[in-house]
């Protein structure tokens, strides 16, 4: 499902958060010879030499003496496509099991898509008795932070359209005519970006999935994989699981994602979910103001209509303030944006955060707070954007986290376009589960559309080109044929993946569930509660039995 800045441009838009885990399409293509890829030399060196000294800064990686890194060399096409380009794939490893000690190496991911596990990796703590047996490898996903194609260059779509879409559309539009402008914007966008990406289609999670078995097997001969996938690492853990259950080793997914191939149902587990978010959120804010919930959201409400209307400020806009001239207009698409961004967030961080954004908000309509979970969402760096007068005087510094995560979201799944009367319904339905989350993705004039979707996003130019595969039109089927026990973590009140993702997944992978009675995403992936993290040792390292358990926060 694609998340699109511009929101919402249909009802069914009010789907966020929903990744899934599917099969490719498209018809089937000759296997490409990948002797040479198996047969490459690896060496371990250096971080500094390979890739620059920005990632070697941090407090953490001067506590990781044992670390290197490395590149690992892959097609960016398995099926024979036309793409003749390569991926060169960044690896970091921390190792400090003596060869006595070593039981393995786990590979992890933080999710995303977009998200870096060589990030995640240098500011990871570990728990010390894993890292006494096992050595832990982060890796960039293709196209992902310093994994590039090999001549250097990346999948990246132009950063003034980018940031323009933030500013110049319609966060919820109010007629037809908005539409339209969403639209016309939103078009451009895509087009500009297919054109200056041709390879953007070599992205998908099926390819990662392979890119992760040519590294295991090049990097670790005989040795099994061993893999920590958080929120959409749990796409590629479960895929894996299913395409190579001959090499599974021990696998963990933190805050599954959903593999329902009725997205009717899934939006609404995902929407109810988001509802209870927003409650708490509302509800520490009356506690702290001495007043109703009911009152609180209504002030949400109001802020949220000053957004639509221009009348928010912050740091990197692009259209000054006429009110406040040494500010810049906030658009209503950060301020949704933003109150999103909290749902990653731990709970009593994201209280404290929502409550400080409210009182900006009510002191002087500054609405810099979600701006900035807004953007750095989307992998840009807000400091770099502040001040000016314009955008030309502007250095828009970002990643490519934005572009990845919506076109692997669409190479990997595309179900078919609720119908006119499923959306009106999926509507009706939505406003009884999450009322309050419905009212804030709607304009005030209760404007929605209905009708099909005039985007030509990712989608339609895969579907509008012979040379590009047919994204899925069917989630794959979990299943673990693997004979091993796999590990199944989530969050009870979790908004982002909810904890019916992960019932669902444990039951489907035959897998015991731990459950955490917090609303934190991915909580294992904190390495910071000590329940779990006995368990993921006991998991790796012994061979205790792992039984269904709940940790508190």
């Amino acid at each position: 499902m694609n998340l699109r800045k511009l929101v919402n441009t249909s009802v069914v838009l009010l789907i966020t958060g929903l990744a899934l885990t599917a099969c490719s399409g498209g018809e089937p293509q000759a296997a490409k010879d990948l002797a040479s890829y198996q047969s490459q030399t690896i060496e371990w060196g250096g971080c500094n030499s390979a890739y620059g000294r920005g990632i070697t800064q941090s407090k953490a990686f001067a506590n990781a003496p044992n670390t290197d890194c490395t590149k690992v060399l892959v097609p960016a096409s398995y099926s024979g496509g036309a793409s003749t380009k390569e991926y060169s794939i960044a690896l970091m490893r921390i190792g400090y099991a003596t060869e006595s000690d070593y039981m393995g190496t786990i590979f992890i991911n933080p999710g995303g898509p977009g998200a870096s596990g060589i990030e995640q990796l240098v500011f990871s703590e570990f728990p010390k008795e894993l890292l006494k047996h096992y050595d832990i490898i982060g890796f960039d996903p293709r196209g992902v932070g310093f994994s590039k194609f090999s001549d250097g260059t990346s999948i990246k779509c132009s950063d003034r359209l980018d940031f323009e879409s933030y500013f110049d559309g319609e966060g919820s539009p109010a007629n037809e005519a908005e539409e339209k402008l969403n639209e016309d914007i939103l078009n451009e966008y895509y087009a500009d970006c297919a054109e200056r990406n041709p390879d953007w289609w070599t992205m998908s999670t099926e390819n990662v999935v392979s890119d992760l078995e040519l590294m295991r097997s090049v990097l670790l001969d005989d040795e099994p994989l061993n893999f920590i996938g958080s929120s959409y690492g749990t796409t590629i853990a479960s895929l894996y699981v299913s395409r190579y259950p001959e090499n599974v080793g021990k696998i963990v997914l933190d805050s599954p994602t959903s593999s329902d191939s009725d997205i009717f149902a899934a939006g609404l587990e995902n929407v109810k979910s988001q509802e209870a978010k927003l409650n708490m959120l509302l509800d520490a804010y009356a506690d702290q103001k001495g007043i109703s919930t009911e009152a609180a959201f209504q002030k949400l409400l109001k802020f949220k209509q000053l957004a639509d209307d221009d009348k928010l400020v912050g740091d990197n806009g692009i259209y000054p303030s006429k009110e406040q001239p040494s500010f810049m207009i906030s658009p209503e698409s950060l301020f949704r944006k933003g109150l999103f961004a909290l749902n990653y967030l731990p709970e009593e961080q994201a209280k404290r955060d929502f409550i400080s954004a409210m009182d900006a908000l009510e002191a002087n309509r500054s609405n810099r707070i979600f701006e900035w979970y807004g953007l750095v969402m989307d992998g840009y760096d807000p400091s770099a954007l502040e001040g000016g007068s314009s955008l030309d005087s502007k250095e828009i510094i970002r990643s490519n986290r934005y572009e990845v995560m919506e076109i692997v979201n669409s190479l990997d799944y595309a179900p078919a376009e609720l119908t006119e009367e499923e959306q009106r319904e999926f509507y009706q339905q939505t406003l009884k589960l999450a009322p309050r989350s419905t009212k804030l993705s709607m304009d005030s004039s209760g404007y929605i559309n209905f009708k099909p979707s005039k985007i030509k996003d990712w989608v339609e130019i895969a579907l509008a080109d012979d040379q590009i595969p047919d994204p899925a039109t069917e989630p794959l089927a979990r299943e673990n044929k693997s004979g091993k026990e796999l590990l199944v973590i989530g969050s009870i009140n979790e908004s982002v993946t909810p904890y019916a993702f992960s019932k669902e997944t444990a039951e489907l992978l035959k897998s015991p569930l731990i459950s955490v009675n917090d609303s934190v995403h991915a909580p294992a992936a904190y390495y910071n509660n000590s329940c779990l993290n006995r368990i993921l040792v006991d998991y790796f390292i012994s061979d205790k039995e792992i039984k269904n358990t709940t940790c508190n926060r």
